[in-house]
């Protein structure tokens, strides 16, 4: 109970963690005077990060306690975001956001594999789905307590940021208290090198699925990136969104611990990916299309039930990925990661330009997306035949 406890603890911890700069970074932007577009690449050099080091993470976590990577993840992370306040150079910026999704990468990557693999946790499916839940309620608290610092100090946000890398460095301290000597005995007949070598043993089916999931992220990473600029441009202030994102995590929360588990109980897991994407794209379609006068009612209603759809898909993913066997809990766990992040590399880089000439048509593009791949996860389905 103590080990789910303080890792249940780590979800929330991190999710704040990540996401305190969230709501002041359009702001912090344009006070450096830098322009608009960079915001995408500031982001896409944070996932090129994540992309590039996830499945070393993971992999590496396959080696050595998984408690060591989070502690490099969480102190590098802290560190690099200094130097994202520190800097007012662009190009020194993307460096600086490069690296903090370097050291990133390590943190949930780590923390899902030490999930999957110790045999302390029960009923894992559940838990696993709790701990993703809480991260986003984390997130959506980090992003309320962002707003509001973002009031304070108006001014000067970049104070905001150094909060942000203060409090990672002192949750690294607290990886002390994560217990993750489950599989030491396993641990120490791998080699890293030969772990990341799985990668060839990857089947047609899961590159299918890798891909798709690169794709849905790219959407569901613009909805969020680009909710916060074109919030900012409607005239909203930044506590607006911090207590919207607020609500969008305590949904989150509600339908994970309610309604996931039902779910992945009596459906398969393919099926609920299948129907969570096609909602997700339904109703976000329908909320930027609407009068945008009212953007406040469709985002508190319609969006919402985006986010529960959202909320619904993710667990199922890692769920299913769970069901394979050809490559080990580590690099999947990584996989997930760099997938994410390659969506998250290729949307904002894109949208970041088309943003500023085609503004909210550029959510009508997003939400077909997520309705496309809908359809492919049914031809993903096919492909795989039977059940992993």
């Amino acid at each position: 109970m103590k080990k789910t406890i303080i890792i249940l603890l780590f979800a929330v911890l991190t999710g704040i963690g990540a996401n305190l700069a969230h709501p002041v970074t359009p702001l912090y932007i344009r006070q450096l005077n830098i322009e608009p577009y960079m915001f995408g690449l500031f982001y896409t050099a944070m996932n090129l990060g994540i992309f590039m080091m996830s499945p070393f993470w993971g992999n590496l976590g396959d080696v050595i306690k998984r408690k060591y990577i989070v502690f490099i993840g969480l102190a590098g992370y802290g560190i690099a975001q200094g130097f994202f306040a520190y800097f007012s150079n662009e190009y020194l910026i993307l460096i600086a956001r490069f690296f903090a999704g370097f050291f990133y990468a390590a943190i949930i990557t780590s923390l899902l594999a030490y999930l999957q693999e110790d045999r302390d946790f029960k009923n894992k499916r559940t838990l696993i789905s709790i701990f993703l839940a809480l991260n986003v309620l984390g997130a959506s608290l980090g992003y309320l307590m962002g707003g509001l610092l973002g009031n304070v100090f108006e001014e000067n946000v970049k104070t905001v940021i150094y909060i942000q890398m203060l409090f990672s460095l002192s949750l690294s301290i607290l990886t002390v208290f994560l217990d993750t000597q489950g599989n030491k005995e396993v641990k120490e007949k791998k080699n890293v090198f030969k772990q990341i070598g799985q990668i060839r043993f990857l089947s047609k089916p899961l590159i299918l699925l890798l891909i798709i999931t690169a794709l849905i992220n790219l959407a569901q990473t613009n909805f969020s990136k680009y909710l916060d600029l074109y919030i900012t441009d409607l005239g909203f202030k930044s506590s607006d969104l911090g207590s919207f994102v607020f609500v969008t995590g305590l949904v989150t929360i509600v339908v994970t611990l309610i309604i996931v588990p039902t779910i992945l109980r009596r459906f398969n897991p393919i099926w609920v990916m299948v129907v969570s994407t096609f909602i997700g794209g339904l109703f976000t379609f329908l909320t930027f299309s609407l009068n945008q006068s009212l953007i406040l009612i469709w985002l508190y209603s319609l969006y919402l039930v985006y986010v529960a759809a959202k909320a619904i898909y993710d667990p199922a993913l890692v769920n299913h990925l769970a069901d394979y066997k050809e490559v080990s809990v580590g690099m999947l766990m990584g996989l997930r990661q760099s997938a994410l992040s390659l969506g998250a590399i290729v949307g904002p880089l894109i949208a970041g330009f088309l943003y500023g000439y085609i503004g909210v048509y550029l959510f009508y593009g997003l939400a077909g997306i997520l309705i496309l791949m809908a359809l492919l996860l049914v031809w993903y389905k096919k492909l795989l035949g039977v059940k992993v």
